[in-house]
């Protein structure tokens, strides 16, 4: 059984994305686990994880655009421009026909400028803005271009707008919220966040905790199953296999999401070459960046044009190991 692959999870609020890979890691046993884009913890929705070797193909997945159902407080701000901070200010909210909001909302389409939040893990001088914000200091913050490309209003209830916003990589719904109370003539923060979209991975195709906990335990009470306090009753789990063989419907496999990449086919002796040596032929014909290495429908790694090597999905020591790196038996 392969355990190479993308699951995308439908992160509870609540949980940090560092737990939701801490309990992969422990229901499937495998030490390579990783997320491809952190979500704040009080948001929830999609969170793409790569297991097994498919963590080395991170870095070629097309996420560039994401979408987001964001619930927008006007008439308070916080500190942290989101529901977890303190209230810094409060302003009266101004009346507003809906045609004057969908024009507010039109007018932050297409490129623009935008400041990471102070609480945020943009790094500065090699730490993270957060840890300026908790202790007080100041640190000067370069704006960088985004992209929004809709802002799809969805209600309007009384001091909260929802809005289903299209935006690029690296775009912060937190300022986002901000500025749209700006433009409003009052305050605004992010009070609800759901990822529905990154890039090819989307919430209809993403398992919940809940189902994770039924597969591992045929519980679907999570905090009970995978979360359980250090004195509580540890309910037993079924065996790895067992829990690969319920999470298969919902992992990607490896060659499915890099599909938008170019593909090159080796044939059996040049895929025999590059997995003892590394050593790639030439490109496809026009390809200018990164492209997938193939054997039948099998992902062998990735490359890119004008180098010699290549990145292997696996290494001989992998496959020594088994499949996916770490074949170890999950203890408990």
């Amino acid at each position: 059984m392969s355990y190479d692959g993308f699951l995308v999870v439908d992160k509870p609020p609540g949980v940090t994305s560092h737990d939701v890979v801490a309990v992969v890691r422990a229901v499937t046993g495998l030490k390579k686990v990783g997320h491809t884009g952190t979500l704040d913890p009080f948001a929830t929705g999609v969170l793409p994880l790569a297991l097994g070797s498919a963590t080395r193909l991170i870095q070629y997945l097309d996420e560039n655009q994401k979408v987001y159902d964001a619930v927008v407080r006007l008439g308070v701000l916080t500190d942290t421009g989101d529901p977890t901070g303190a209230v810094i200010e409060e302003a009266p909210v101004p009346s507003f026909t809906q045609k004057e909001l969908l024009a507010v909302l039109d007018t932050f389409l297409g490129i623009r400028m935008q400041t990471p939040p102070r609480y945020s893990a943009v790094k500065v001088a090699g730490r993270p803005l957060y840890d300026y914000a908790r202790k007080g200091q100041a640190v000067e913050v370069k704006a960088r271009p985004v992209r929004i490309d809709g802002m799809e209003l969805v209600s309007v209830d009384g001091p909260r707008v929802r809005v289903i916003i299209r935006c690029s990589r690296g775009t912060y719904a937190r300022v986002l919220a901000e500025e749209i109370g700006v433009a409003l003539g009052t305050v605004g923060h992010l009070e609800e966040l759901r990822r529905l979209g990154s890039g090819l991975f989307h919430i209809d195709n993403a398992v919940s905790f809940s189902r994770i906990s039924e597969i591992v335990a045929g519980d679907p009470a999570w905090d009970r199953v995978l979360r359980p306090s250090r004195d509580g009753e540890r309910v037993p789990w079924r065996t790895r296999d067992e829990v690969f063989a319920g999470l298969a419907p919902w992992v990607t496999a490896p060659r499915d999401g890099l599909r938008h990449l170019p593909a090159l086919t080796l044939s059996p002796i040049e895929a025999r070459r590059f997995q003892q040596t590394g050593a790639v032929p030439p490109p496809p014909a026009g390809c200018t960046g990164a492209y997938v290495l193939l054997s039948g429908d099998e992902v062998l790694g990735v490359g890119t044009t004008g180098n010699a090597s290549a990145v292997p999905l696996d290494t001989p020591k992998d496959r020594d190991r088994g499949q996916g790196g770490d074949q170890r038996t999950r203890r408990r």
